[in-house]
């Protein structure tokens, strides 16, 4: 009797896989031609201070967004886009970010996981919050297995995040 039930879970566990964290590397902004150029007056103008949220993925459980991973990736994003520069400069403005929180669902053949991070942009005086909502979605034409569709819909809403973070910043009248 024990055997018939050992049998399947150990199956499924097989088949299901081990979860896996968000990368790095799936969650950089890359810019393209429909991407808003950056103001020359906002160029290098920033530095990434404090990031916080996330937490580290538990391999028999859900993936998850590490600290680490979002701060690299964030950082990564906005010196593509140029608005870092690899020397500290007098005057630049801090970016905090925090990553408040990360809904993700349970079962289903699409996942729409929703981030939601707290972007603090200050410098002397000057203070501005962007609190930033962002989906991405992975169906099963991304990924059969439930986790690794879990892992790639994680990475789609944090690069969502950071791409609208930098569209906003963009359109913003910080020089």
């Amino acid at each position: 009797m024990s055997k018939k039930i050992i049998l399947p879970i150990l199956l499924i566990g097989l088949l299901g896989g081990c979860a896996a964290p968000a990368t790095k590397e799936s969650m950089i902004v890359r810019p393209n031609a429909t991407s808003t150029p950056i103001k020359a007056e906002q160029k290098g103008k920033f530095v990434v201070k404090n990031v916080g949220g996330g937490s580290v993925t538990n391999p028999m459980w859900t993936s998850q967004v590490s600290k680490e991973a979002f701060d690299a990736a964030l950082k990564e994003s906005l010196a593509t886009a140029g608005y870092t520069s690899d020397a500290p400069l007098d005057g630049q403005y801090k970016i905090d970010a925090d990553l408040v929180t990360l809904k993700q669902p349970m079962f289903g053949l699409t996942f729409d996981v929703v981030s939601t991070v707290n972007y603090r942009i200050y410098k002397d005086a000057f203070e501005k919050i962007m609190s930033i909502t962002a989906t991405g979605t992975a169906t099963t034409s991304d990924a059969f297995v439930g986790m690794t569709r879990l892992k790639i819909a994680n990475e789609k809403s944090m690069q969502q995040n950071i791409a609208e973070f930098i569209k906003q910043l963009a359109a913003s009248d910080i020089k």
